[in-house]
């Protein structure tokens, strides 16, 4: 008998506890069999909280100079931070200063915060995943640091498929490369083009020839649509034409493109480029990125349907 299951996939969550929280959700709300994150799971802002008068902290959030309470005030305020992906951070100005004179230091502040909020993302999963029916997937991507994987490696309802091919049901096999290619902001886990190409080739290696294939790769293939970016100048400013439009570029891996085109998976799911929500098409194989909006709490994915003898039946691009 031939299978078939539906695939809720989503990227680029970027420690957001409301799209965790909405993703946890995604089996039964859509009806889908199988829940991805395919890369990015961990955030990228720090929020300084400052010592202030009578034992409050202070705080710049949007904008607005805050001043918060120990208690309730400040466990709220926390709260909505996370929810949107921010890491409140006691601190004093002078650490601060420290970090941002010193990467290292830096970088190990920040995967610290990530350790902590990924234990409670697996606490919150098993309490929420165990004995529902719906399998659930998750992978690094660049911006997450090496020192998540033991955090990833222990849950019992989360599987990491970062570097595996698995089979999702009879026929149906999904392979996980969550690395990207060099960007800007020198993320823990980019690597060359060519070495990307590499190490997609071994992992996409482990499928069985004759199965529907589906290749989950954070990094998406060049100039498919999905993958153009803001242009960007020296110093990180985004460019902008006569219009007052930003200038989007591609910024793919031409590697992954090639072989999509070469070995024609029936679907390939990607994300890294938050502008890119939407699909390709290279030959017979179906390509898509939801996209991703994760500071404003909501959670963009994409639903597909897979069939074992008639590859992806259906989509629907989801935001909720």
């Amino acid at each position: 008998m031939p299978s078939e299951l539906s695939i809720f996939y989503a990227a680029d969550l970027h420690g957001a506890d409301r799209c965790f929280g909405k993703w946890l959700n995604a089996g039964p709300f859509y009806g889908a069999d199988v829940v991805v994150i395919g890369g990015d799971l961990t955030g990228k802002v720090l929020l300084p909280l400052y010592p202030a008068a009578g034992g409050r902290l202070g705080a710049t959030w949007h904008g607005r100079e805050l001043t918060l309470e120990r208690g309730p005030e400040l466990d709220g305020f926390a709260a909505r931070a996370r929810a949107e992906g921010a890491y409140p951070y006691e601190t004093t100005p002078e650490e601060m200063a420290e970090i941002q004179a010193s990467a290292p230091r830096e970088r190990e502040v920040f995967a610290r915060l990530k350790v902590a909020a990924l234990e409670e993302w697996l606490a919150r999963a098993e309490a929420k995943l165990a004995g529902a029916g719906v399998r659930a997937l998750v992978m690094i991507g660049n911006d997450d640091p090496p020192q998540v994987d033991e955090v990833l490696s222990s849950s019992s309802v989360l599987e990491d498929v970062q570097g595996r091919a698995v089979e999702l049901a009879d026929g149906i096999w999904i392979a996980s490369r969550g690395e990207s290619t060099p960007t800007p902001w020198h993320t823990p886990r980019e690597i060359p083009d060519d070495e990307l190409g590499r190490r997609v080739e071994e992992v996409v290696a482990q499928v069985p020839e004759d199965a529907v294939a589906i290749w989950n790769l954070h990094m998406p293939p060049f100039d498919t649509g999905i993958d153009r970016a803001p242009r960007l100048d020296d110093r990180l400013r985004v460019q902008y034409d006569g219009s007052s439009q930003p200038i989007m570029d591609p910024v793919g891996s031409r590697s992954v493109r090639r072989l999509i085109e070469e070995r024609q998976p029936t679907l390939a799911l990607h994300g890294h480029i938050h502008e890119g929500r939407g699909r390709y098409v290279l030959g017979k194989t179906v390509g898509f990125n939801p996209g991703s909006v994760y500071s404003e709490g909501t959670l963009l994915g994409v639903l597909v349907r897979v069939s074992s003898n008639r590859g992806v039946r259906s989509y629907t691009f989801t935001s909720g």
